[in-house]
């Protein structure tokens, strides 16, 4: 059977600069005067409950991934720890992020990218930037992860040079009075939790690196670590920023704003234009190439088990690299582009989708002791295993609470969709499970000894 990219060449850095591109993408230049206007200057609370609460919800996550070395991401969880009903359920699952959160952030990042590009240049044709900047993303995940990640680590760099920038220069123009109402926890307590909940967009990320253990170096030891650090490193930086943020400018100019306003307001203009070539444009090519890479893998094993045509998880003979799963999601990118769609509700909904899947994996992964117990003995991160199963409830707990305030502000008609998808993604499994007498889906063991 054909194996995903097994060139190992991700190191800790790489693994790093992945991860903390991957959260501080397009999340942080948007949605942070959104949660501005949700709880005003509290959104810096907000921002350490978001990052709090995400790392609790990939814990278990962090522990498996110091175990074994997972060749298809979460969904070798899964099917590893759940069997072939929860794997098939989290295929469907991953599908909506698959279709609907990544085709709107892969959208976004080059419609936003092309938006600073012409305010920098007025005049540049929008979609032939936009969808220039897809292309370029595209081909270097064709060439291969190497490529990719090396390209990620100069960024990176760029990118946390910018944002240092922006926070330094901006605490001294930070008003007195950050702590004072009206403008702090505005919306009281709710209205604190709808931003932490809304903020799990920029927060989240970092436990996707799951997904690169077959090119990892050392995964049992690099990826557990890299997602801590990159978390550790994410929260301090979004921390600075969200004070400069929120508290230079009236509450009633930053909320729904970008963070290019504030940066004009703080930064010397050469200064001003590094942070948006270096911070926000860069943000958004980080995202999107790190979503390029974190993406593919699930769905090709998905692909060589049977849940989908294996043709389409083939790997280029000369790349190793997923092209169809790679130029699907470029082709639908540049035809949403193109067309101008409005992908909001997609993502809204597709977002809530994926997050059930994480729900899946956290509750698998209560079995991980029972099902590897001699890989879990000699893991770097083991800890007593009534522990374990305590640290695997809270992230339950955790993921259900942002589900809750996600819900919440869903629509009637979209709450109705994520009903009968969820239906639908049973039945799908169910389905599948019984085709061939049950042998339409063979689950491959995609998991190793690091």
């Amino acid at each position: 059977m054909e194996k995903q990219n097994s060139e190992k060449v991700l190191g800790l850095f790489e693994l790093m600069s992945i991860a903390v591109g991957n959260v501080i993408g397009g999340g942080i230049m948007s949605v942070v005067g959104v949660a501005i206007g949700l709880t005003g200057r509290s959104v810096v609370i907000a921002l350490i409950i978001c990052s709090l609460m995400t790392l609790i919800s990939i814990m278990p996550k962090i522990f498996t991934s110091a175990t074994l070395r997972m060749n298809g991401g979460e969904y070798t969880l899964a099917a590893l720890m759940g069997g072939k009903f929860f794997a098939g359920v989290y295929v469907a699952f991953w599908l909506t992020n698959f279709f609907g959160a990544s085709l709107y952030c892969t959208s976004f990042a080059c419609t936003s990218f092309a938006q600073y590009a012409l305010e920098l240049v007025p005049g540049l044709n929008f979609k032939v930037v936009a969808v220039g900047m897809l292309t370029i993303v595209f081909l270097l995940n064709i060439i291969g992860i190497k490529v990719a990640a090396m390209a990620q680590n100069i960024m990176v760099l760029v990118l946390i040079i910018a944002l240092g920038l922006f926070s330094f220069f901006g605490f001294g123009h930070v008003a007195p009075g950050f702590f004072d109402p009206p403008d702090f926890m505005r919306s009281g307590f709710f209205g604190l939790m709808y931003a932490a909940a809304l903020m799990n967009f920029a927060c989240g990320g970092a436990g996707h690196i799951v997904s690169f253990g077959r090119q990892s170096k050392n995964p049992t030891r690099d990826i557990p670590i890299a997602i801590l650090l990159a978390s550790l490193v994410v929260t301090v930086i979004y921390g600075m920023v969200a004070v400069v943020a929120a508290g230079v400018l009236p509450i009633s100019e930053v909320e729904g704003q970008s963070l290019a306003k504030v940066a004009f307001q703080v930064l010397p203009y050469p200064l001003y234009l590094f942070f948006i070539i270096g911070g926000a444009m860069i943000a958004l090519v980080t995202s999107l190439n790190a979503l390029m890479g974190w993406l593919p893998p699930p769905v090709v094993q998905a692909c060589q088990d049977g849940w989908l045509p294996r043709k389409f998880g083939t790997l280029n003979q000369r790349f190793n690299t997923p092209h169809w799963v790679l130029l699907f999601i470029y082709v639908m990118a540049a035809f949403a582009l193109i067309a101008g769609m409005d992908l909001d509700s997609i993502a809204t909904v597709g977002t809530f989708l994926s997050n059930i899947g994480t729900l899946i994996v956290v509750v698998t992964l209560l079995r991980m002791p029972k099902v590897v117990p001699a890989l879990w003995e000699k893991s770097m991160f083991h800890i007593n295993n009534t522990l374990y199963y305590v640290i695997c409830g809270a992230a339950f707990i955790v993921c259900l609470v942002f589900e809750y305030f996600l819900f919440d502000i869903l629509s009637p008609f979209q709450k109705v969709c994520i009903v009968v998808y969820g239906v639908l993604s049973i039945v799908y499994s169910l389905i599948m499970t019984r085709i061939k007498g049950g042998n339409q889906v063979q689950i491959e063991t995609s998991y190793e000894e690091a």
